[in-house]
């Protein structure tokens, strides 16, 4: 749980005045001593200096002199800063050291500003203010470290500052083995760097080496052997935005004195021990949350977790020995609060007491996966979890999250990739189980009026939050508030349409069962539609996929040489649903764009008055590789570019999507088309009597020319309507071709296409009646049927070229020619069928040939 602004303050002056009254009188346990410690490597004095595009921040480090020795427990440092430039004055002449007083001694050997080579002592004790850091007590962490912080005076431009230091003493909770780190190389380039360690022949070391592959150089004085590193001009490392915690570019060394990971284990189990406790505040706990659970184990372990989570505050005193042992559980219980490792600790006394098998486990939140590369080690991790076994199913447990809920089985545990189990004869690391299924879905309804004045648009916003999302939702209600809550989201909503105002309470739902939040939220907006500064321009609206928007990480450098962090794990849907005055037609749009790490889809379609937008995205991953940054950062314009539209209001029509003309257009091209055909099927012809005699009625092969001709009709009207016959080009969306232009395109398809439908009513009526020209007009409008269908293909194929719309599926396109196919061979039959000539023999007007028939077959007997 979460304390205000007032009470981390409180709590910081309370801590400031219980561990500092006295320790300011004492100095913290720091000295001045100008001898420097006997055991150090002298280093030869001379001077190396950068090239000037190595340097940065006005100075650079002309030494730095590291050396440990482990017998001793004692560390030295030696630095040079070499002033380049004013800025350099500024940003180099303070030093700090931050250290623990309640098991180190820090004693300054010298400060010296040389300049014109000569020395100037500023070693000075009293000048030195010691003060408390504490700089994650915004975290609720307090170490008890100090700084030892100095301003220096009269520093110039090309002076060198050189200063000295020890530290002695560690830790006691680090018992005798020997662990560290030493880096190499920096944000800044040293112009000489020497590292050593000194220890005892009689220890038994690994080494590791990080981004290069060289041994230290090795000598031994008596019974201890020197190990050391030095480097000139070293390569600079700058930090590029979003690098992932676990990447590193220096080289470093680990050294290591644990020869395993149950060694690891073993010290952990010791330092986590406390074998005669008595606990009667857990023992009276656990029969409360027994009674609770009604002697059901899975419920009892779900009301322990929460009990822990919710009940034990998050709060750390982590000095001395305590920044690795936990507080006895009894303790942690009694004041109601702790860090990690105490909540952790008091978590597994709770479940033990009911004979539930639960184990802490070590994570580092930084490293992750990347924990098995290293050496064992204790002091590897920065966090300290639970891991539950029960029915042969292990089950990972944060006690520092707050407010889950759900089953025991769903509760969400992060991605901390490794962990160390404390557990006996646990010998490795073993990877965390996480499963990410929540979800945020968003549902925005928007109900728009016209551009009159002093209308109000309604939005009702509905979201539902499932898992990690609802956990994340439900922390926020807790710290902030229904109200506040209320507050943050119209801010939030506010900076997109500023003239927004809420218009009822939000709603919130929580099913703790499902783990599942619903927040609904209810506004109102005064002039949603926005103009230009520009005359003559009509309103317009803006919608966005903002909450995918506020997910992305943008990248400045494509050609970076280190990973990209992704914020993870994130699952968002977000859909608009527009309702909008009047009859609005749009363009359907549908944007995809899928990889290894994530995954986008935008699509827009639109029914009478109504528009629906939809967003999803998701990562798969927590970074980009290196070499699919170049890839990630086309997707990601892709995906900005997705993530809002605009429609603008077009005075007395709503837009040029309209289909009122082409509805008016479309009617009086059938009209005077038709009128044409009427002539066509009044066409007079003389006819041969012989033939119609002789005639055969429609069969074979015509049977089916009959089916053709008879839905033809219907596939014309098919194809006006959905095979983008309308204009559906939004006026408000830029393109290079300009609108009128594609509604001209789309004008002319309307003509051509009533034309084909008037023409296929006229082939049903010359094709029953078996007329003697239809097989011309059969043959031409089949013809004229295949031009339209290259000619309009070859056109939007040109549009959506310019446009950079989607060119079409190959499906579209195979249809295309199977009609094609299909018209050129009823156009090869009606030419070469002896069948359809001998058929189609009817001449109009039907009276002459009729009383020329009658006439025949009574001088032949026929009547």
């Amino acid at each position: 749980m979460l304390l205000n602004t007032s009470a981390r303050i409180w709590l910081f002056t309370t801590f400031l005045c219980i561990f500092s009254i006295s320790g300011f009188s004492q100095r913290k346990n720091f000295f001045v001593d100008r001898t420097e410690p006997s055991w150090i490597v002298k280093l030869n004095p001379k001077r190396i200096k950068l090239n000037p595009k190595d340097v940065g921040d006005g100075y650079y480090l002309g030494l730095v002199d590291k050396q440990n020795h482990a017998e001793l427990k004692s560390e030295y440092r030696h630095y040079i800063r070499e002033i380049v430039s004013q800025t350099g004055v500024q940003n180099a002449s303070e030093i700090s050291v931050t250290y623990d007083p309640s098991f180190q001694k820090l004693t300054f050997h010298k400060i010296i500003v040389w300049r014109d080579n000569q020395p100037i002592d500023k070693l000075v004790a009293s000048k030195f203010k010691v003060l408390q850091n504490e700089k994650e007590l915004s975290k609720f962490i307090y170490s008890g470290t100090f700084d030892a912080y100095l301003i220096l005076d009269d520093v110039r431009k090309g002076d060198r500052i050189e200063y000295a230091y020890s530290l002695q003493g560690r830790n006691p909770i680090l018992e005798d083995k020997y662990t560290n780190m030493f880096y190499f190389e920096g944000s800044k380039s040293y112009a000489r760097e020497y590292t050593n360690l000194i220890v005892s022949k009689k220890r038994k070391l690994n080494f590791k080496n990080f981004n290069f592959n060289k041994k230290p150089v090795s000598r031994e004085i008596g019974d201890l052997r020197i190990y050391e590193w030095e480097n000139t001009s070293t390569k600079t490392h700058p930090a590029e935005e979003y690098e992932p915690s676990w990447y590193v570019q220096e080289k470093y060394t680990q050294v290591s004195e644990y020869q395993s990971w149950e060694e690891v284990v073993n010290w952990g189990l010791r330092t986590n021990s406390y074998p005669s406790l008595k606990t009667p505040a857990l023992d009276k706990t656990a029969k409360h949350l027994q009674y609770l659970a009604k002697n059901d184990q899975q419920k009892y372990i779900e009301l322990a977790i929460r009990f822990v989570q919710d009940e034990i505050r998050y709060m750390g005193i982590e000095m001395g020995e305590y920044s690795q042992r936990p507080n006895s559980p009894e303790a942690v219980l009694m004041q109601r609060y702790g860090d990690c490792k105490d909540k952790s600790l008091l978590l597994i006394y709770l479940l033990q007491k009911q004979n539930i098998n639960a184990y802490m486990a070590y994570v580092d939140t930084y490293s992750g996966k990347r924990l098995q590369d290293f050496l064992p080690s204790p002091f590897l991790f920065d966090h300290a979890v639970v891991v539950v076994e029960r029915d042969g199913v292990k089950t990972w447990i944060d006690p520092t999250m707050s407010q889950q809920r759900g089953t025991f089985q769903s509760i969400y545990f992060p991605d901390y990739g490794k962990a160390l189990v404390l557990k006996s004869a646990e010998d490795a690391l073993e990877d965390v189980v996480s499963m990410a299924t929540g979800k945020l879905s968003a549902n925005l309804n928007f109900i728009v009026p016209d551009t009159a004045a002093g209308s109000k648009t309604t939005l009702i916003i509905s979201s539902i939050y499932t898992d990690n999302y609802a956990d994340d939702i439900r922390s926020t209600i807790e710290d902030q508030g229904t109200a506040g809550l209320q507050q943050t989201f119209l801010e939030y909503i506010g900076k997109y349409y500023p003239d927004i105002k809420s218009n009822a309470d939000i709603v919130i739902q929580d099913d703790e069962l499902k783990n599942e939040i619903q927040i609904t939220e209810s506004y109102l907006i005064d002039n949603i539609w926005l103009r230009s500064d520009q005359a003559n321009t009509k309103p317009y609206i803006y919608f966005y996929g903002d909450l995918i928007e506020s997910e992305l990480r943008g990248v400045k450098n494509k050609n970076r040489k280190s990973p990209l962090s992704l914020k993870y794990p994130i699952n968002v849907d977000q859909s608009l649903v527009v309702q909008l005055p009047g009859m609005w037609g749009f363009e359907d749009q549908s944007t995809k764009v899928e990889s290894d790490e994530y995954y986008f889809e935008y699509s827009r379609f639109s029914k009478a008055n109504t528009l629906k937008i939809n967003f999803s995205y998701r990562n798969f991953k927590d970074h980009i590789a290196p070499e699919n940054i170049s890839r990630y950062a086309k997707d990601i314009k892709i995906i900005n570019n997705s993530l809002s539209t605009s429609i603008q209001y077009n005075t007395g029509t709503s837009n040029v999507n309209n289909i009122a003309y082409p509805i008016v257009l479309g009617c009086l091209s059938v009209l005077v088309s038709a009128f044409f055909f009427l002539k066509q099927y009044h066409y007079r012809g003389a006819f041969d009597l012989k033939e119609i005699i002789e005639a055969p009625a429609l069969g074979g092969w015509l049977v089916l020319v009959g089916i053709v001709v008879v839905f033809a009709p219907l596939s014309n009207l098919f194809s006006l309507v959905n095979a983008n016959m309308f204009p559906k080009i939004l006026v408000g969306e830029k393109s290079p071709i300009p609108p009128t232009l594609i509604k001209a395109v789309q004008l002319i398809k309307v003509v051509c296409f009533s034309i084909q439908f008037s023409w296929s009513i006229l082939i049903i009526g010359l094709f029953f009646r078996k007329r003697d020209n239809l097989p011309q007009q059969f043959m031409q409008q089949r013809f004229f049927g295949i031009i339209l269908i290259i000619v309009f293909a070859i056109t939007d194929l040109l549009l959506n070229y310019f446009m950079n719309q989607p060119l079409g599926e190959w499906r579209i396109y195979a249809g295309y020619l199977l009609q094609i196919s299909g018209s050129l061979a009823l156009i090869s039959y009606f030419r070469r069928s002896e069948r359809v000539r001998k058929t189609f023999v009817f001449t109009y007007p039907e009276l002459p040939w009729k009383l020329a028939s009658i006439k025949y077959a009574k001088e032949n007997g026929g009547l």
